[in-house]
């Protein structure tokens, strides 16, 4: 596979007013020697952190609850976050963008209140369990809206933003979590009911931000949508669900391993932003997934806990990588990342399947393999899934679109999504680099020069030099002959 390389400044959000960011001073002052450049935050744009500790915390909750199974209460919890993305996937044309819905975001806010103050209730044991269902369903619908709200407010962002406020919300909310264990019931139960109220206000601020050409669009064209990609996330959940009802598993390596992967790759777009290799990324879940179910037979030489650090690593990468690659598909192509990551959230089911495996060995239920055949089985799944990632063509599109089957994503779809797809033709076919592609769809979609170089963190000589390049590369020698050639009308 090609290595497709995000070629980055010091920004990586689009904001209203203003030029780009310019880096933190602090920051700047201590990797400039280095040549590093450290980017400025929007701080609100990391409130998706706080529902990422109440996510968890919730679900720590229910994984204690009474139920006689071990994974029944948050496995009954995630059914209800999962039922949610469903309707909101098969509804999304009615509803979407939800932000634009105020009374949805009331709704979610309040039951996520609610929700925690009944799992406070219910972890009293004197109410039985009708609290502690009463909060799975009230914590499960807010828990999945505000996925998808602030889903949205991510689709909203440049390839850099995407990777540094999802991977930097991932860091945050999991380290919440963790010290969220830590507390007492009570303090706990406060913390959970104010999480949603900060998170909410966060939202609302960073919404507030993004320029209104970079807003969720309440309406979309028709789309070819990207299953393969799904199904290697299937084949990870499932694998990931098998070893984590495994009695030996070691709750704390999935928290250390999910903080241990965001903070690598929000490290790196944090101070390495100017080049990422995405190809790297998208081998790494692979090997740790792979090396994690290799040491699962040999647990009595290393013990659990390095193996399940590692399939909870893997697990979690890859569950990071398709969330920026779907919230980068749904601002280029305009489909609402309802359908996308609300699709992607459904993959979920598989690490529910996995949960009953041990489970239904253990009863007779399925056919009597020790733990090493099931090791091995898991390991043959991953790695025929893993091949779409090694072995298929070219990631020569942006985020590697092409390599799941998406490259085409616009055929039939609106306007924009046309010209995006027009541009990636004139692009392989007169060699533009990841860059100069960039800029040759943005002029096509009209933007002006100050706003493209905001929009990519450039300096005005840079976009010239980009725009230079462009003109000899397709023949034209002015913007309205480039607009021409992609075909674009006055309207667009």
């Amino acid at each position: 596979m090609m290595g497709y390389t995000i070629p980055m400044g010091t920004g990586g959000h689009r904001t209203q007013g203003g030029g780009a960011p310019q880096g933190t001073s602090a920051l700047g002052r201590v990797f400039r020697p280095l040549g590093i450049s450290a980017p400025s935050f929007v701080l609100p744009f990391f409130g998706f952190a706080f529902m990422r500790a109440y996510n968890d915390g919730v679900a720590r909750c229910f994984s204690e609850a009474p139920f006689g199974s071990q994974w029944a209460g948050e496995d009954l919890y995630s059914l209800v976050l999962l039922a949610v993305f469903l309707g909101c996937a098969l509804g999304a044309r009615r509803i979407a963008p939800l932000y634009r819905r105020p009374a949805v975001v009331a709704l979610a806010t309040g039951l996520a209140v609610l929700g925690a103050a009944l799992a406070g209730i219910a972890a009293d044991g004197r109410w039985g369990v009708v609290p502690l269902v009463g909060a799975m369903g009230a914590s499960g619908v807010a828990g999945a809206l505000f996925i998808l709200l602030w889903a949205e407010l991510h689709s909203c962002l440049t390839p850099l933003g995407i990777v540094t406020y999802v991977s930097g919300a991932f860091l945050f909310g999991s380290t919440g979590a963790w010290i969220l264990q830590g507390l007492d019931p009570v303090r706990q139960t406060l913390v959970l009911a104010v999480l949603p109220l900060v998170s909410v206000a966060c939202l609302r601020k960073s919404f507030a931000r993004i320029e209104p050409v970079d807003l969720p669009r309440a309406s979309w064209g028709r789309y070819d949508f990207p299953w393969r990609l799904m199904v290697v996330l299937g084949v990870y959940e499932l694998a990931y669900g098998v070893r984590e009802a495994a009695p030996d598993f070691q709750w704390d390596a999935y928290t250390l391993g999910v903080i241990a992967v965001a903070a690598v790759v929000f490290s790196a777009a944090c101070l390495f932003s100017r080049r990422i290799d995405f190809a790297l990324i998208y081998r790494t879940p692979f090997a740790l997934m792979l090396c994690g179910l290799a040491m699962v037979p040999l647990t009595a030489t290393f013990g659990a806990f390095a193996s399940d650090l590692l399939v909870s690593s893997g697990y979690a990468l890859m569950f990071l990588v398709l969330t920026f690659l779907l919230c980068d598909l749904s601002h280029r192509y305009g489909v609402s990342v309802l359908v996308l990551c609300g699709v992607e959230e459904l993959t979920a089911i598989f690490r529910l399947i996995g949960h009953q495996v041990p489970e239904a060995l253990a009863s007779g239920a399925l056919p009597a393999v020790d733990g090493a055949a099931v090791s091995v089985g898991l390991t043959v799944l991953v790695v025929l899934a893993s091949m779409l990632l090694l072995f298929g063509r070219s990631a020569s599109e942006p985020w590697g679109a092409a390599f799941f089957g998406v490259g085409a994503m616009a055929a039939e779809s609106d306007e924009r999504g046309q010209i995006v797809e027009r541009c990636a033709e004139l692009a392989r076919a007169h060699g533009l680099s990841a860059r100069e592609r960039e800029v040759l769809e943005l002029v096509a979609l009209g933007r002006s020069s100050t706003q493209i170089e905001r929009e990519l963190v450039i300096a005005n000589g840079t976009l010239k030099s980009h725009r230079q390049r462009i003109y000899q590369k397709l023949g034209v020698h002015s913007k309205k002959e480039l607009r021409d050639l992609v075909d674009v009308g006055d309207g667009a």
